[in-house]
């Protein structure tokens, strides 16, 4: 519902401020007094076209704003999530809360707002329906719009989880048909695919990657070019730390016991002592690790030579089937799938067109229910409509709903399309 509306230089009207209550709300006033501006704006809120003729004389700009708190619904939510805008659900329980705003400039310049962002029209277009339905003379926006229809008489005979479920079946249904597809198509193309994909298995199960496998290669090569180096590195490292007459480790024991002895005679030094000492174990086991590496490093031209070649391998299986081993085994994945979808298609394709029948005659049978509710609550809407006609002195008007479907359409529209 409206619940606020503001309008500044419109027409007529300086400034105006409206508040609306649930219920019944009515404007009354002479011809000229300004009811057709304020429902012209409660359109402009909507969506509509507006121009800047509109704007009072005189002034440079012009506003209206309204506050709208409507029911939540997911066709609302996706409609706000596609164009990335974001809404309070302050309205209360069900309900979200849009305040909707449109600037008019007399240069020209005009911009709509939807709680503060920045909105073309036609997305307000999208929202209009859901903010107000305008009713005027020859002209009503929901009920001459044919794609409202439907919803609107499911909506009355309170059709919306049967209506799900026929959506839900006929995606189900749908899914089916398209992997029966699928399979088809790998199935025409068999002898092609069936020795490129052999091939490809092959070759890479042959290579027997490793996910990672590469970088951890690069890093022992890196490690056997460098020998020397690291030789180099590991014995000053350990002589610095451990065996050299000022050695960190000698220096650090040192340290701790003056801390300790100092410590006896200056209790704030006491909370020194015990970080002094993790500090030792964790040079001394550096200096440890420092050894044993250097300990183990040996230059093995063999071993460089046989990490060329498997990087070399990998390289070119990369080159061929991905930018990193991962890819490369995710299309081994994908092959053998592939190779297996195409091995055992026969039984696969009967298993899908068991599982297409058992959906497409579940889907008939809810549409069925479906389509026979609706035609059940067609009567009585009409019923109801032209009951409240002769309220309004139109005895002989006649409402009348159709429901159509083909006669043919369980046995040739659904075989047609899902067989």
């Amino acid at each position: 519902m409206l619940s606020l509306l503001k309008i500044k230089n419109i027409a007529l009207i300086d400034e105006l401020q409206l508040e609306f209550s649930k219920g019944l709300n009515l404007l009354t006033g002479e011809t000229g007094s300004g009811k057709s501006i304020i429902v012209d704006s409660l359109g402009a809120l909507t969506g509509e076209r507006i121009s800047s003729d509109l704007i009072k004389e005189g002034a440079a700009n012009a506003q209206i704003e309204g506050l709208f708190q409507i029911a939540a619904s997911q066709e609302l939510n996706k409609i706000f999530d596609e164009s990335g805008i974001e809404f309070d659900e302050g309205g209360g329980a069900g309900e979200v809360e849009l305040i909707v705003r449109r600037e008019l400039s007399a240069a020209g310049k005009n911009r709509i707002f939807v709680n503060n962002q920045l909105v073309t029209q036609s997305f307000l277009k999208r929202i209009g329906a859901f903010l107000s339905d305008i009713h005027g003379q020859g002209e009503q926006a929901t009920l001459f719009n044919p794609a409202t229809h439907l919803e609107m008489l499911d909506e009355y005979a309170d059709l919306k989880k049967l209506r799900e479920q026929a959506a839900s079946k006929y995606a189900e249904l749908a899914a089916i048909q398209r992997g029966l597809k699928s399979l088809r198509e790998d199935e025409a193309q068999k002898l092609q695919l069936l020795d490129i994909l052999r091939f490809q298995v092959d070759e890479i199960k042959k290579a027997n990657l490793k996910a990672g496998e590469d970088e951890t290669l690069e890093e022992e090569k890196r490690r056997l070019n460098n020998v020397e180096k690291l030789s180099t590195l590991s014995d000053e490292a350990y002589r610095l730390l451990y065996e050299a007459e000022e050695a960190t480790v000698t220096t650090l024991e040192k340290a701790i016991r003056r801390v300790t002895e100092l410590a006896e005679y200056e209790s704030s030094f006491r909370e020194y002592t015990d970080g002094l000492q993790t500090a030792q174990a964790v040079l001394e086991d550096l200096a440890m690790s420092v050894r044993d590496f250097r300990n183990r490093l040996e230059f093995s031209p063999e071993r460089l030579e046989e990490i060329e070649s498997r990087l070399a391998e990998i390289s070119r299986l990369k080159r061929k089937y991905g930018g990193t081993v991962e890819t490369v085994l995710a299309h081994l994945a994908e092959s053998e799938a592939r190779l297996s979808n195409i091995e055992t298609a026969e039984l696969r394709e009967e298993e899908l067109r068991k599982r297409l029948k058992k959906s497409r005659d579940e889907y008939l049978k809810i549409a069925a229910g479906l389509h026979e509710k609706r035609v059940k609550a067609a009567r009585k809407f009409e019923k109801e409509v032209e009951a409240n006609l002769k309220a309004v002195a139109l005895e002989k008007a006649r409402f009348e709903v159709r429901v159509v479907a083909p006669e043919d359409f369980q046995n040739e529209e659904i075989d047609r399309q899902f067989t």
